[in-house]
């Protein structure tokens, strides 16, 4: 249309009200991607600002001579105004909902206040993991995950334990070359020098233990001939507890992973098992390593 006419060219009017709506569209749906945290109070003004346009639009596409293109400005500020005006009253200009105004009680001086960061990602609504316990914050009054679930377990601690470089002993040497006899005696020589220096002022030279107090290694079910695996994990992460053929021990033993090497443990369970009539056969170095 030509401007003799008095018309005006309609276009930069609909790309305005286009972008507008583009715009509110953008900010409405960004919370549902946890990318700001608008209170439902703008989203609502937001919605109804867009709304008005949307009509006042229509009207002006069905004819309504009444509505001029420049019209199209008036609900645009309006939608501006209404927008400041609620976020001014929610104190939300920073996008992080919901902001408290706290009045000292002494000098009455105003302080806005509003959560962490940390604990804005984590309001119901908004916390996308699973959670242990929701509190409710004592700023904002807000709910929040106070205990996010986090998968635990105990393997980190043991590995931990775990000997990285073990000093190795040169009657090891050529392990798997060795006949069982040679193993045997190998095991017996180094098990009964560890015994003496780490086991023998519990359960005694004699194997037979302080009644009462720590158990006897004679004649223990364990030891003499009795699951190789539960006498590895005593030795590797300790016992507390101990009842031997009816009688209770109070003493806890403790763990020697950290302190012994594969060949150590293996060497001292040997002697164990081999020593005072007990007869529970050899435990290898490669057997201690796959339970630690």
């Amino acid at each position: 249309m030509s401007a003799e006419h008095g018309e005006h060219n309609p276009i930069p009017g609909y790309l305005g009200v286009f972008a507008f709506l583009v715009a509110v569209t953008a900010f409405e749906l960004l919370p549902l991607f946890g990318l700001l945290n608008i209170p439902a109070p703008v989203l609502l003004a937001l919605s109804a600002t867009k709304f008005t346009v949307v009509v006042l639009f229509f009207m002006h596409l069905w004819g309504d001579k009444g509505i001029n293109n420049r019209l199209f400005f008036v609900p645009l500020l309006m939608a501006g105004g209404t927008v400041s005006v609620v976020m001014a009253i929610f104190g939300t200009w920073s996008l992080q909902w919901p902001v408290r105004t706290v009045t000292d009680p002494v000098t009455g001086v105003k302080t806005e206040v509003r959560d962490s960061d940390e604990v804005v990602a984590r309001y119901q609504g908004r916390w996308k993991g699973d959670c242990n316990a929701w509190v409710q914050s004592a700023i904002t009054g807000n709910t929040y995950c106070s205990s996010p679930w986090i998968a635990y377990t105990t393997q980190p601690a043991y590995d931990a334990l775990k000997i990285v470089a073990a000093v190795s002993d040169p009657a090891f040497d050529g392990w798997d070359a060795k006949s069982p006899d040679d193993k045997k005696a190998a095991l017996m020589k180094k098990g009964e020098d560890v015994y003496g220096k780490n086991c023998g002022a519990c359960h005694q030279a004699t194997g037979q233990g302080l009644a009462g107090t720590f158990p006897p290694l004679a004649a223990d079910p364990v030891a003499n001939g009795g699951d190789v695996s539960v006498h590895i994990t005593t030795v590797l992460k300790g016992l507390s507890g101990k009842t031997i053929n009816g009688v209770a021990y109070a003493a806890a033993m403790q763990p020697w992973a950290s302190v012994l090497n594969d060949q150590e443990i293996a060497s001292v369970i040997t002697f164990e098992r081999n020593s005072w009539g007990n007869n529970g056969g050899v435990v290898e170095p490669a057997q201690v390593a796959a339970l630690r």
